[in-house]
């Protein structure tokens, strides 16, 4: 029976698990300074277990990586990117918010991976990373309804019977401003919760870069991140009170005023990004789930905004040396051109 030590890595293999590597360390630095300042003992069981899985991941990343002859990725490390001696920015709430977020990234992107992966250890380690994400939101999602924090989406009364959709204008009538939009369903309403919560996290996060970072492009750009994530907000917020329902108010948690850096500005940086791609993500989905035309517009709208956002991100990444390149193929025509 062939063995995966002499079955080469796919390339989707190589991508999730450099992805894996940049997004792990990542974590562990912000994880050690969420330790650092926690006062909750709830909190420090859940963040403890998030720290050492989040290592034991790297570990694995690393070892298969030098099996295969592989350059390990520079991606973060505890000892430039994160200050845990820097004064508390965040309440204890934040850090379980947090967490359940970067839960639903992990599980939208392992099981992206996984879908994708063959040979059997990496199988197996996907496998095991999307239960562990999946679990960790569990864990903060149960702790935060305990701690009466939790924020759930809107609720809608039950339909009293099935309907058929009979005409087209449910999809198209309220391109027509002159025209009464129909009601939001629920699938349309789900969206719209989820990407204020992600707009949430970015605004919280990026009010609290902008007081910290060193550079002054760093903080100009952080200020512009926050403002586009709080009109995204009014924007769905809007869209759910013109439905006549309640839009869902933000954390009981506010950025504290310590401009102390925590963090260094290229992890700030690439942590933004990540959000920001995960949000692009999100409003793809959201305008392919929307059957209301006016939504799928502003989706498209909005993600183009993020993706000029992120663009100018990237450009100062660049910039400065902080933007790893993944594994790439080999330019076969340069080769050619070469010999």
């Amino acid at each position: 029976m062939v063995t995966h030590s002499n079955i080469n890595l796919t390339s989707a293999e190589i991508g999730s698990l450099w992805t894996a590597y940049q997004n792990n360390t990542l974590a562990t630095c912000i994880f050690e300074y969420f330790s650092a300042k926690n006062e909750d003992v709830d909190m420090e069981t859940i963040l403890k277990i998030a720290q050492s899985t989040s290592e034991e991941q790297l570990a694995f990343i690393t070892e298969v990586f030098k099996q295969e002859s592989f350059p390990i990725p520079v991606g973060f490390s505890k000892e430039e990117d994160v200050y845990p001696t820097a004064p508390r920015i965040y309440d204890d709430t934040f850090y379980l918010m947090f967490l359940r977020q970067m839960a639903k990234v992990g599980m939208a992107t392992y099981s992206a991976a996984l879908s994708l992966a063959v040979r059997e250890d990496i199988v197996k380690f996907l496998n095991d990373c999307l239960m562990f994400t999946s679990e960790l939101y569990q864990k903060a999602t149960e702790l935060s309804v305990q701690k009466g924090i939790m924020i759930r989406p809107p609720y809608m009364s039950y339909p009293e019977k099935v309907e058929f959709i009979e005409d087209k204008s449910y999809f198209s009538a309220s391109l027509n401003p002159f025209t009464s939009k129909r009601p939001l369903n629920a699938i349309e309403i789900s969206h719209l919760f989820m990407n204020m919560e992600t707009n949430l996290l970015g605004s919280m996060l990026t009010t609290s870069f902008a007081q910290m970072a060193h550079s002054k492009e760093v903080r100009e750009f952080m200020i512009k991140a926050q403002e586009i994530a709080q009109k995204h907000i009014n924007i769905f917020s809007k869209t759910l009170v013109d439905n006549n329902m309640q839009a869902p108010m933000s954390w009981n948690t506010n950025i504290k005023n310590s401009t102390t850096p925590a963090f260094s500005d290229k992890l700030m940086m690439f942590l933004t990004t990540l959000i920001g791609n995960a949000g692009m993500g999100n409003y793809g989905l959201a305008a392919a789930a929307s059957m209301r035309m006016d939504l799928g517009s502003d989706y498209f709208r909005l993600a183009l905004e993020v993706g000029k956002l992120g663009k100018s991100g990237a450009d100062i990444m660049i910039k400065n040396g902080w933007l790893e390149e993944p594994p790439q193929s080999a330019d076969r025509k340069k080769l050619a051109q070469e010999k």
